[in-house]
């Protein structure tokens, strides 16, 4: 008999199992996901497609429903944001450059000052440690940042948990902002059944091809900062350039990429159950209230000055994700490449000097004489 139920459990056990198991949540979680994008694109809600599939998995995967999301996938569909963000640069955004780099100082302010507040909260009143606060601290940069961070001493569960709520309340609070406040209209255009399933002839779908698979995998080749995205950008905005293609992707892509990408951030918060992670969120979230209001002082303050639409300035500054931020713009008809340019400077900026300047700062700490704080000074700065 227990033989018997030792065998039942080492099937159970293996892995072709638990990727099975795996793959029919992935397919729960997208189900509910299409299920929120469709609800919300009924009631007419700003967004609808990606704020319904993030919300309703988000709250599912609090509840303790069994929600997971693919890397493959969710990799697959960053590659098509790429597509999608590089249609929307022209030869006159190339022209446009330079003016853009004012713009471009003005994100480096705005990352370094919205970096000190926040570092400053999360160690007062998140009482993290400060290898945790400081990189849980930064604008961007969730899969870098929380590598870099644990490297340093940090906790690797604490440091996702603040950036998925910095991207979770940037994306669900700036369309409200701006549909509620703003008086922009965010409410989806009804679907034309011609035009959702219109195909695009095969010479455009081999170009997007080429864009997507050369400029992903060349991207990660040569080790791009968040090349998965940038490869297939920039190599789909020298197609528009020169002329390639001018056709739009078709709008069942992009909605399967909005579907995804929102469903893939609900289900990390499959991991905020805890008792010992609620300062970390109720921290994350005041943090990036801040973030928000500063970035929407500053763009009504330095629109006029750069001579840049202030709206387009706001969604450049704040810290949202390449790919959610993308989605925005494109929704909102807004200069999209200036968005993208900016928030891509801003990515490659914190990727390349925080992890640098911490190892500047730590060592300068430690030759102080003085000794960092541990995990063990503080019982909601621990891993697991």
């Amino acid at each position: 008999m227990s033989n018997g139920f030792s065998g039942h459990f080492r099937v159970m056990d293996t892995p072709y199992f638990n990727t099975a198991v795996h793959r029919v949540r992935v397919v729960l979680s997208l189900i509910a996901g299409g299920l929120g994008g469709a609800a919300f694109f009924w009631l007419s809600l700003p967004l609808p497609w990606m704020l319904g599939s993030m919300l309703v998995v988000s709250a599912g995967a609090v509840g303790g429903l069994p929600f997971r999301r693919s890397i493959r996938l969710r990799k697959a569909m960053i590659a098509i944001m790429g597509l999608i963000l590089g249609s929307c640069f022209t030869a006159d955004k190339l022209s446009q450059l330079g003016l853009w780099s004012l713009a471009m100082l003005l994100v480096s302010v705005y990352v370094v000052l919205m970096t000190g507040v926040s570092l400053g909260v999360f160690r007062r009143f998140g009482r993290m440690n400060l290898p945790t606060a400081y990189f849980s601290s930064m604008l961007g940069g969730l899969g870098p940042m929380t590598i870099a961070g644990e490297e340093a001493g940090g906790d690797n569960q604490l440091i996702p948990i603040a950036h998925v709520i910095r991207i979770f309340c940037v994306v669900s609070s700036v369309p409200i902002y701006l549909t509620f406040v703003q008086g922009v209209d965010l409410t989806p255009p009804p679907i034309v059944l011609s035009e959702f399933i219109a195909v695009p002839h095969w010479r455009d779908w081999l170009i997007w091809g080429g864009c997507a698979v050369i400029g992903f995998f060349g991207a990660r080749a040569i080790r791009i900062p968040f090349g998965e995205i940038l490869g297939p950008m920039l190599l789909c905005a020298a197609a528009y350039i020169f002329g390639l293609i001018t056709v739009v992707l078709p709008p069942f892509v992009v909605i399967a990429a909005q579907i995804v990408i929102g469903t893939s951030i609900g289900t990390q918060f499959a991991n905020l159950r805890g008792r010992h992670v609620l300062r970390t969120v109720v921290t994350s979230l005041g943090s990036t209230v801040v973030m928000l209001v500063g970035a929407l002082i500053i763009a009504e303050l330095m629109a006029p000055v750069l001579k840049i639409d202030s709206l387009s300035l706001l969604l450049a500054l704040v810290p949202g994700g390449l790919v959610e931020m993308g989605l925005i713009a494109v929704s909102l008809n807004a200069d999209t490449a200036f968005i993208s340019v900016m928030h891509t400077w801003r990515f490659i900026l914190i990727a390349i000097s925080a992890p640098l300047l911490f190892g500047l700062f730590w060592r300068g700490f430690l030759q102080s004489g003085r000794h960092p704080p541990t995990s063990t000074d503080n019982p909601d700065a621990r891993s697991g």
